[in-house]
């Protein structure tokens, strides 16, 4: 069974060939399906009232459904002027179950950076192939990067079969977390030694976005290096 897995962080949804806070949610869409992607995990996702996707208030999961056809579920990660913010996840596939898992809060906080942050975990069955995907946003602030790794080390642990995690981690790759990550999963780009940067989409200095996986075979990686959001989207083909 082979896919193509997708992550994305769209800033909820500007477009960063425009000056200003341009809500363009359909070159979103069409970013992703220029990839013809299987899962795609999105950050950065608002989920507000507003049926008007042009606001960028909208429901913007039920946008991309609309848009990409299969099922899109959002994972509020916290409430912010006055609309549901965090994660999403698209798969033209069924998905068998699906849960949002809260990343613990630091206790002591020492700078203005934190913000509270979640796992989506999404669960497939392939024709007897199971596969599991984590998607997150981890956080900025001094140990919001250590409560996120524990989280889904600690869910991995429990999972068996096949694994994706992805997204948004906000750490380079010479981070010791990131380092303590690729001892349990296999880093999709660095296993085919390619080179990746991300962000800023504009002149992409660092990488922040990964797809790793566990118990399953990266055939393919690439990144989408065309500016929609301020960070460039990220695939890998990977084989159960």
């Amino acid at each position: 069974m082979k896919l193509r897995i997708m992550t994305f962080n769209i800033q909820h949804g500007r477009n960063h060939n425009f000056k200003g806070d341009v809500i363009d949610l359909p070159v979103m869409a069409q970013n992703v399906k220029d990839q013809s992607p299987d899962i795609v995990g999105f950050n950065e996702v608002r989920n507000g009232n507003n049926s008007d996707h042009s606001t960028g208030l909208s429901n913007q999961a039920e946008f991309f459904q609309g848009e990409l056809g299969g099922t899109c579920k959002f994972g509020k990660a916290i409430f912010i002027h006055g609309y549901d913010y965090g994660n999403a996840i698209w798969s033209k596939h069924n998905i068998k179950s699906f849960e949002v898992i809260p990343i613990p809060e630091v206790v002591e906080k020492v700078d203005e950076w934190y913000e509270n942050r979640c796992v989506i975990k999404t669960e497939y069955d392939f024709d007897g192939k199971k596969l599991t995907v984590l998607n997150s946003h981890f956080g900025l602030g001094k140990g919001e990067s250590d409560n996120a790794v524990e989280t889904v080390l600690e869910l991995a642990k429990n999972i068996k079969g096949p694994l994706v995690l992805m997204g948004d981690f906000n750490m380079t790759p010479d981070n010791p977390l990131i380092q303590k990550l690729s001892c349990v999963f296999t880093d999709s780009h660095a296993s085919l030694g390619k080179d990746v940067l991300t962000f800023p989409s504009h002149s992409p200095e660092i990488r922040i976005d990964y797809i790793f996986v566990r118990d399953a075979k990266v055939i393919d990686a690439n990144t989408v290096s065309k500016v929609v959001s301020d960070h460039y989207a990220i695939a890998a083909d990977i084989e159960l």
